[in-house]
């Protein structure tokens, strides 16, 4: 009974623990024992992350798409590498960070992630229409372009003083095969290609 009453309590913690990670925030990363070359990468579910390993001649070693369902984690060797200083992106709709990577004397060490927000509008196809969001609180000019396939330039407008922008482009007439939308607010630029057919 003792031992019964022993591993209810381990058992209770573990997920006591493992509900309390799940709501510090979308990822992490950590190196995954004290004397390895192995990191785990933990994420929430319904989650869509980009993973990038860049290296000290900034130089993309590794980029993985991931597209979890529910949380889990991914675990990473890096005993293939030298020895150096290497940068892990990683990012998701709303956030980018950035962990400074050392591996030194056949062990890696991972910094604290330096957060900042990813500027990522919402563009999606719905039947005839495409439709676009921008959130912009600082109400800095909004350029939108729009292009065809053939980077032609088939819609270009400034919008300015709008801490939002939602505009809807009825495309049932347009003989183009794709849309790209390269949208810039205050230095920052954002882009992505709609196929329409």
């Amino acid at each position: 009974m003792k031992k019964f009453l022993q591993i209810s309590l381990i058992a209770a913690l573990f997920l006591t623990a493992t509900t309390t990670f799940a709501k510090d925030g979308d990822f992490t990363l950590k190196v995954k024992g004290e004397n390895e070359k192995f990191l785990r990468f933990s994420f929430e579910g319904n989650e869509n992350v980009n993973l990038s390993f860049i290296g000290s001649n900034n130089e993309v070693l590794f980029q993985e798409n991931i597209q979890a369902k529910a949380a889990s984690s991914k675990l990473y060797d890096l005993n293939a590498l030298p020895e150096g200083k290497y940068t892990i992106k990683i990012e998701s709709d709303t956030k980018l960070a950035n962990y400074k990577v050392v591996i030194s004397n056949g062990k890696a060490t991972v910094s604290e992630p330096v957060f900042s927000d990813v500027f990522h509008p919402l563009i999606k196809k719905e039947g005839d229409f495409i439709i676009l969001n921008v959130e912009n609180e600082e109400g800095n000019p909004i350029e939108v372009q729009v292009m065809n396939e053939y980077n032609d330039s088939v819609y270009t407008e400034v919008f300015k003083n709008k801490s939002a922008l939602q505009r809807k482009f009825n495309i049932s007439k347009t003989d183009s095969q794709s849309l790209t939308f390269v949208i810039n607010v205050k230095g920052k630029q954002f882009s992505k290609t709609i196929e329409l057919y």
